[in-house]
Order: C-alpha cells, then sequence, then structure tokens
C-alpha cells in the first residue's frame, strides 16, 4: 500500500473525474432515449447516444485505474494517462467541430446557421476535457517516452 501515497492525486483526480463522466455520460444516454430536464439544459447535455456512450466509456477508464490504484498496484496510473489523452482527444474534436460550424455561421453563405452561437455546440466532453487538460499540464512530465535515446547517441 506504500504507491497509493505516491499517487494519491491521480487517485483523487480519477475518482472525481471518472464519475463525473460517467454521470455525464448516463444522463447523456437518458436524454437519447427521449428524456428532457432543465438541468439538461443547464449543463449543455445533447440528446446523443453515441457521445453518452464515449463519455461512460471514459470514466470507465478512469475508475478502473481508481481499482487499479487502490489496490496497490502502480500501473493503475496508465489508466488515469489513457484517460486523460482519451478525454483531451474528443475534447480537441468537439472543437473542432464548433470552430467548423462557427466558420460556417460566420461565413458567407451562413444561412443554416443564423443564429448560432459556440453555446449550441457545447458539450459536457468539452467542459469535462477542460479538467483533463489542467491535469495534462499539472503532469506533463509523466507523458514523455522514456527509453528511447537518439540513433548514434
Amino acid at each position: 500500500m506504500n504507491n497509493i501515497y505516491k499517487t494519491k492525486d491521480k487517485l483523487f483526480f480519477s475518482i472525481i473525474i471518472g464519475s463525473l463522466y460517467i454521470l455525464f455520460g448516463l444522463v447523456q444516454l437518458l436524454a437519447g432515449f427521449g428524456y428532457s430536464s432543465e438541468w439538461m439544459t443547464m449543463t449543455f447535455i445533447p440528446a446523443d447516444l453515441i457521445g453518452g456512450c464515449i463519455l461512460v466509456l471514459i470514466g470507465a477508464i478512469f475508475l478502473y485505474g481508481v481499482k487499479e490504484l487502490h489496490s496497490g498496484l502502480r500501473e493503475g496510473v496508465a489508466y488515469v494517462y489513457v484517460g486523460i489523452l482519451l478525454s483531451l482527444g474528443f475534447f480537441i474534436i468537439y472543437l473542432l467541430v464548433m470552430g467548423a460550424n462557427a466558420l460556417s455561421a460566420y461565413g458567407p453563405g451562413s444561412e443554416d446557421f443564423i443564429g448560432w452561437s459556440p453555446l449550441d455546440d457545447m458539450k459536457p466532453g468539452i467542459y469535462l476535457g477542460l479538467l483533463s487538460l489542467v491535469a495534462f499540464f499539472v503532469w506533463r512530465k509523466k507523458f514523455t517516452v522514456t527509453g528511447i535515446t537518439k540513433a548514434g547517441t
């Protein structure tokens, strides 16, 4: 159990963000099946079954890392890092979609996007991805490939 003290910050981060991903993913799945509420509107949760499944999957990866870390297995940190990278990948995809819609809305021939705002494309993957972005910058030195040297050195 000594290893858990070295990874306590990652353990707590994974518990929080993994739970949030699963919560928002399940709510997004409910929205995809037709359930609607004021809270869902305020938190920008769209009716998207595939997006909900992706959020649940990312949350499960984080929470599996929690299980591994809590068991004293240092390898659980890999699940935390993979969760962060997946989260950032979908964060970037959602931002690219938002950027493309912004270009369509504010560019020439934007009749189909009249009244569009960036909030129309806001999704839980964006604001949860911001949490992963912060974690990535805090632990950025851990995201390096070790053991590889330049050829000839």
